[in-house]
């Protein structure tokens, strides 16, 4: 005779939760790939045209990403040459960590490039729309510790 389980218990054990990282402080220079700027209470990553003007701490991988083209065939290749080149951290943010948006709203870091890092977030119930979670990048954080673009 075969029994029913009500609960299917894996045999292997699962990998453990990643531990959440304590925020950078506000005011502090996060050490990351990417250049980092703290300029009148907001942290970001200077572009090539402002690096020159602004005390930063430079990356420790990539340099100051150049000022995009305005043509739109040349603005793609450097998006994908330049802007979307995949690196371990953004400003100290990894892949996995939980922030806090402009809005108050809480998200998930999904990965991260030289111009920003993409993050998840809930999105409410609704009968008119099938998604669950939205996504958008953040490149800057402000004095209160809240991530925007």
């Amino acid at each position: 005779m075969q029994t029913i389980a009500l609960f299917d218990v894996p045999t292997t054990p699962q990998p453990a939760a990643r531990p959440r990282r304590a925020p950078l402080a506000l005011g502090e220079l996060p050490v990351s790939s990417v250049p980092a700027a703290y300029d009148r209470e907001h942290l970001y990553s200077p572009k090539a045209n402002t690096a020159s003007v602004v005390d930063h701490r430079p990356g420790d991988q990539f340099a100051p990403l150049p000022v995009s083209p305005s043509a739109p065939k040349a603005w793609g290749a450097w998006w994908r040459s330049e802007a979307s080149v995949s690196t371990p951290d953004y400003l100290g943010l990894e892949p996995g960590d939980v922030i806090t948006l402009h809005d108050g709203d809480t998200a998930t870091v999904v990965s991260t490039c030289r111009f920003g890092a993409v993050v998840r977030y809930a999105l409410p119930p609704s009968e008119w729309r099938g998604e669950e979670y939205a996504e958008q990048f953040v490149t800057a954080r402000n004095q209160f510790g809240h991530w925007y673009r």
